[in-house]
């Protein structure tokens, strides 16, 4: 950065970004079915993805990285909560979630 300039947040992360494209499934703790939603990228505390669902902030979620042929993406299943949901058209919404748990990895699958 030139000087006088601050370096960019992401740059000031304790644990770093990382850009994947894969389904994400998610569901809130008051129903039961699974919704779908694209994973944007993740990082060891958190997911950012895109659903078609506004979700309020605080919802509680539990979600699972649908990794498909992406196996150089690591198997994640956990919950958390949204931290930030921005309509970024009328049936779409990109989500921020804050992990507060990680099921171990024989429950995450493989």
């Amino acid at each position: 950065m030139s000087e006088g300039h601050p370096e960019p947040a992401h740059n000031k992360r304790v644990f770093p970004r990382m850009v994947a494209t894969c389904p994400v499934l998610y569901r809130t703790h008051e129903e039961e079915r699974w919704c779908v939603g694209m994973l944007l990228d993740f990082s060891a505390t958190g997911v950012l993805m895109t659903c078609n669902r506004d979700l309020p902030i605080g919802t509680l979620i539990s979600l699972r990285l649908e990794r498909g042929r992406h196996r150089d993406l690591p198997a994640l299943s956990g919950s958390g909560n949204i931290v930030r949901c921005d309509k970024l058209s009328i049936v779409k919404y990109e989500v921020a979630c804050k992990l507060t748990h990680i099921d171990p990895p024989d429950k995450a699958g493989s």
